[in-house]
């Protein structure tokens, strides 16, 4: 939430647009002061959509993340300024992030002398909204080189700023923020750096507090995981393993170390089932991804893990009534879809 809070508090200019801004992603003001809230991606996108079209701001996700700090992350934040030294302070951003969201996936990954750190959305917030993945990656590539740069008390900048998504026509903000032209059409997210920047030392670097708010994150985490069901941690799994496709069965037992079957008595046992968990979750993808008018009703269909259109279009009709077409075609009319 408190990501979201900076977005609605960034952009909403009046207490007219605050309410605007939180009814058009189902949340109550009063949300967003719970920083242990944890906001769907259906919410996420609408928010962050609303936001761009309410301030017409291009590049919202770039002057959302130029001002903020580490505190928007809460432990993680006060773990990362406690860290020795940015190369070490990224790598907790990695290893807890799930500690303030599920919907992005941070990695450093350091070579000889560079270091590159990817960041990804979940890929069906690609499919969904490109465009708000696209400023969420703003948001993150400009927060991260705010924190860099904070926490170092250096200047520093990277080597290059690579984008999985299309050219922009005016690239001159990220150019003032990054001090480099970014690169379109690439094969990830990713900000590429001198390995020797990223070796500066943190400047409130704490050894006993890095390792208290370590220990305070891993007891979350933890106690998190251990309160939450099986069928919503399947659900997670899912979600985060979506990629071209719909996650099968064999691939998702896997994922979780145990067998197909022993997956499907854990269902049974909060008295659900593979079939009922992956239907509830194709129909929610089914409703968002086809906002996105650049997506084929066919290529849905094979997103969701269904071998030809004609499955799901029945699929689809058992669940809202109608067909996709004719849903697609309500919500485009009335100027809910998403074409970008």
């Amino acid at each position: 939430m408190p990501i979201i809070r900076n977005i609605v508090m960034g952009t909403a200019k009046n207490s007219n647009e605050l309410e605007t801004l939180c009814r058009m992603g189902d949340i109550a003001i009063s949300d967003l002061d719970n920083s242990e809230l944890r906001v769907s991606l259906d919410k996420n996108c609408k928010i962050m959509d609303a936001a761009i079209n309410m301030s017409g701001d291009p590049n919202l996700g770039l002057h959302i993340g130029e001002k903020i700090t580490p505190v928007v992350l809460g432990i993680t934040g006060h773990l990362v300024q406690s860290s020795r030294d940015m190369l070490s302070a990224l790598q907790n951003l990695q290893d807890f992030t799930s500690s303030f969201t599920r919907l992005y996936h941070f990695q450093i990954v350091v070579t000889k002398d560079e270091a590159f750190f990817y960041c990804e959305p979940l890929q069906v917030w690609n499919d969904i909204s490109p465009d708000t993945a696209r400023h969420s990656v703003d948001i993150a590539f400009a927060g991260a080189l705010r924190f860099i740069n904070l926490l170092t008390g250096q200047n520093l900048i990277p080597k290059k700023v690579l984008y999985r998504y299309t050219r922009l026509k005016d690239l001159s903000e990220h150019e003032r923020i990054f001090k480099c032209r970014p690169l379109f059409n690439q094969d990830g997210n990713c900000l590429v750096f001198h390995l020797a920047d990223l070796q500066f030392p943190v400047i409130g670097y704490n050894q006993e507090l890095n390792l208290v708010f370590k220990k305070l994150l891993n007891e979350e985490l933890q106690k998190y995981q251990t309160g939450e069901s099986f069928t919503e941690k399947l659900r997670q799994v899912i979600l985060k393993n979506y990629q071209s496709a719909f996650p099968q069965l064999e691939e998702l037992s896997f994922y979780m170390n145990i067998t197909p079957r022993t997956l499907q008595r854990k269902l049974q046992d909060e008295n659900s089932s593979f079939r009922l968990l992956s239907d509830s979750i194709k129909q929610e993808l089914a409703l968002n991804l086809l906002l996105n008018e650049s997506l084929s009703i066919a290529g849905i269909a094979y997103k969701l893990g269904y071998s030809e259109p004609g499955s799901f279009r029945k699929a689809f009709k058992a669940w809202t009534g109608k067909n996709p077409l004719e849903y697609k075609k309500d919500n485009f009319s009335t100027g809910t879809g998403n074409a970008r």
